[in-house]
């Protein structure tokens, strides 16, 4: 499409943080009109910050142990740092999302909770005692996490993409060198230092993307029907959309910190290519759907983009406990946790991709709801995981993980069949009882 050289100049020399006002073009008021060159700064720094939960959780990963040993704590205490860490990133969005959606702002969200993120990274950084770092890590998490949750909104308002997240990739390797250079307080001033840097470009460069409906010239007398409804902030309220491996590398194969680090490459590798992937095959699938079925598309046609990622996290995953249990070259479990990293975000991109579609309008609330829960299955297994690793072996551990999973596929072939039936079905109730 052609675009005039002289209106792409003044689109782009917008001011970023000019707030939306009544009576401003299109370009000011919709935020998908905004320029390119914007739109990109914006995904940019929503990546930045979107990388930091998923970094913090997995950057302490390689430094375990030598933590274990310096504040003088229990194996499986150290492991709940991971267990409380995702735990709070879980439960977390559920309110930065129920305020995002119920006051119509992403800037504030993000400002306030990297305020919080960069205290309880401090704190963590300073901490004596295992009972106050776990307690910091809770706080470190709940502000990292908005983005999980408020990023996806951020994006779905300017762009109709996804973007991937890269930050478990890069957690460990950072982490296992700072831990072996500097000590493991050093990840988490590396953490504070981070984060400043991501605060101050929110509050420079990112301007405020969610788009408010521009009111009337013509405006009514107002009225009790008329007059807009009070907001109410409930941090609970994003749960009503559901009615619709470190320790053992470095004992059992004997590696550094720096090496753990190294080790976390192959998952993380697998998560990248997932996530380059999963993007461009759920569409390449609803694209297919749609044309069988006369050029109309629906949500739940997305879901069928998962089958064959399925059965191969079923394999890999299996694989890698019975690798590790049977004490085979450190390769056969790495190259088992690459085919599972690609085959987990083909997985995620598809469902993420598919809450956004399936919810217009509460893409925050929808995301934090998924995290939430996924969030909550994986700091149980963080504090259950050594002492059922020690009753049962890795080989066990990890089958019957794989079997859970497996109840959780029959519950994503039930969505892809009935969801649209529930969804409609759901609506019509709504709208019958706002009518009513």
């Amino acid at each position: 499409m052609n675009v005039n050289s002289n209106e792409t100049d003044s689109n782009d020399n917008l001011s970023i943080s000019s707030p939306v006002m009544a009576g401003k073009t299109k370009i000011d008021i919709d935020p998908k009109s905004w320029p390119r060159r914007k739109k990109y700064l914006i995904l940019f720094i929503v990546a930045l910050a979107g990388m930091m939960a998923p970094m913090s959780s997995t950057i302490i990963y390689p430094a375990i142990a030598e933590l274990e040993n310096d504040l003088n704590t229990s194996e499986t205490l150290a492991n709940g740092m991971i267990g409380v860490f995702i735990f709070f990133m879980g439960i977390a969005p559920l309110a930065w999302a129920s305020y995002s959606d119920a006051f119509e702002t992403r800037r504030n969200v993000y400002l306030a909770s990297f305020i919080l993120y960069i205290v309880g990274s401090v704190m963590c950084a300073m901490s004596k005692n295992i009972w106050l770092l776990l307690t910091m890590r809770a706080i470190q998490a709940c502000g990292a996490s908005s983005v999980q949750s408020i990023g996806a909104g951020s994006i779905s308002d300017i762009f109709h993409v996804f973007g991937p997240l890269i930050g478990p990739v890069i957690g460990p390797v950072f982490g296992g060198y700072l831990a072996d250079s500097f000590g493991w307080r050093w990840i988490f001033w590396f953490l504070t230092i981070l984060g400043g840097v991501i605060i101050v470009l929110i509050f420079f460069l990112l301007p405020e993307t969610f788009a408010r409906q521009p009111q009337s010239q013509n405006l009514p007398t107002p009225t009790t029907s008329t007059l807009p409804r009070r907001r109410k902030f409930n941090p609970l309220l994003p749960l009503t959309l559901l009615k619709y491996p470190n320790i053992t590398l470095s004992k059992q194969y004997n590696l550094s910190t720096s090496y753990i680090g190294l080790a976390f490459l192959a998952p993380g590798a697998g998560y990248l290519i997932g996530s380059l992937i999963g993007g461009r095959w759920t569409d390449f699938v609803l694209a297919k759907a749609k044309r069988k079925n006369n050029d109309i598309s629906y949500p739940e046609m997305r879901i069928h983009s998962v089958w064959f990622s399925t059965f191969f996290l079923t394999i890999s995953y299996t694989a890698y406990g019975w690798f590790v249990q049977a004490n085979l070259h450190i390769a056969f479990p790495l190259i088992s946790l690459f085919i599972g990293g690609i085959t987990v975000l083909i997985i995620f991109s598809s469902t993420a991709t598919y809450l956004v579609d399936a919810f217009p309008g509460k893409s925050a609330s929808a995301i934090a709801v998924n995290n939430c829960i996924r969030s909550i299955a994986a700091a149980i297994m963080s504090f259950v995981a050594v002492p059922f690793e020690h009753a049962v072996g890795n080989g066990w551990v990890f089958t019957i993980m794989v079997g859970l999973n497996i109840i959780g596929i029959f519950c994503l072939i039930a969505v892809c069949y009935k969801g649209k039936y529930w969804r409609e079905k759901i609506q019509s109730e709504s709208t019958n009882l706002s009518a009513s």
